[in-house]
């Protein structure tokens, strides 16, 4: 499959991925989903790829979320983020090496690695319900499992947007790093685990994986009554509307 989307290339057992729309910030569109669907079924399935590093080009943006004109359109991907926020099971680590904004889908998409390096500039948060959205993909149910229920409330009710040091303390995230060096210090973490054993690092993932139960069945999001509120409503219109025009909501009741 050619590429529109993302750049690959691979080194020595390593394969790296990079969301390539720097000028919309990363922003993940139908196409993007389908292009990381495939590479990372690639990468899950290949004898010959052990580690897998995902970043975004330009420096400003790990990937800040979903592209709002492509949301709810009919061309959207059945699997959203290309599968890997929500059903994508991999016992091959995965490295987010993270520059700037991780914001919405983007911060689901950096969750869904297991080890995640940030520069000092990196900034995080879930501002979907600003624009009638929520983090549905898997990183609501995620983030309570990876942090504090008390703190993933916090930042997805508020939608407030944290530093790197300040998700490094909660536990978000691996590594702070300076401004610049997330994918060289990504690079030289991936070369310390090539040299442990391949399988003792698959296991090791595997029970993770199961015992904290961190995977996510976006099926089973339509069995909650409230999401079917919200998804019935024009809430995401009146976000988007005053997103674009850069005011306040004024949510119907």
């Amino acid at each position: 499959m050619k590429y529109k989307y993302i750049k690959t290339s691979i080194n020595n057992q390593i394969l790296e991925v990079s969301i390539n729309r720097p000028k919309q910030m990363n922003a993940i569109n139908p196409q993007v989903s389908y292009e990381l669907k495939d590479i990372f079924e690639h990468y899950k399935k290949s004898n010959k790829l052990k580690i897998a590093i995902l970043s975004g080009e330009g420096g400003l943006a790990f990937s800040a979320g979903n592209d709002l004109k492509h949301t709810k359109s009919e061309s959207d991907p059945v699997v959203p983020f290309g599968g890997i926020t929500s059903s994508y099971i991999c016992y091959k680590p995965i490295i987010a090496a993270i520059e700037g904004y991780a914001l919405g889908g983007g911060l689901e998409i950096a969750l869904s690695c297991d080890i995640l390096i940030a520069s000092k500039n990196s900034t995080f948060g879930f501002p979907e319900p600003k624009v009638g959205l929520f983090a549905g993909a898997g990183g609501a149910a995620k983030l309570a499992k990876l942090i504090s229920q008390k703190q993933a409330l916090y930042l997805l009710l508020t939608s407030e947007l944290i530093s790197a040091d300040v998700a490094k303390d909660i536990g978000l995230i691996s590594k702070v790093v300076k401004s610049g060096e997330a994918l060289n210090t990504a690079r030289k973490t991936a070369k310390t685990i090539l040299e442990n054993s391949y399988l003792a690092i698959s296991a090791t993932k595997q029970i993770i994986l199961n015992e904290y139960k961190v995977d996510f069945d976006p099926n089973e999001i339509e069995k909650y009554s409230e999401v079917q509120k919200l998804r019935e409503s024009d809430h995401f219109e009146i976000g988007k509307t005053a997103f674009a025009k850069k005011q306040k909501p004024e949510w119907s009741w």
